[in-house]
């Protein structure tokens, strides 16, 4: 079984709570531990934190299936894009992600950050 919930937020950081609180009911409902939970939102918060001039609102899609959470969030803008591709042993956002979830991928002005589901 597969669920995805899209939202369509203002890109303020007054809106962030919203994108956590979905987050959170979906790690509820998969009885994830604690620990994943908050990776997954600081992973979040850390890009959707990375304000761009990409417009006013931001969509983040999240799936779910038995085994991995994935969120999509676009648009982003290129310097977000660049500071998740830079390889660099600086403590940034690429670092910040890659201590978080399993998977890191950019696709045009997108980002989708993956993490695989383990069970409380």
């Amino acid at each position: 079984m597969v669920d995805e919930i899209t939202l369509t937020l203002p890109r303020a950081s007054d809106y962030q709570t919203v994108a956590h609180l979905v987050l959170g009911g979906l790690a509820a409902r998969l009885d994830l531990t604690l620990e994943h939970l908050e990776d997954l939102q600081l992973a979040l918060g850390a890009v959707l934190a990375h304000g761009d001039d990409t417009g006013k609102e931001v969509t983040l899609r999240l799936r779910v299936d038995e085994t991995t959470l994935e969120a999509v969030i676009e648009p982003v803008g290129a310097r977000l894009l660049d500071e998740v591709e830079r390889e660099t042993d600086e403590l940034g956002l690429r670092r910040v992600l890659e201590s978080t979830v399993d998977d890191i991928q950019v696709d045009g002005n997108s980002v989708r950050l993956t993490k695989r589901v383990v069970h409380a």
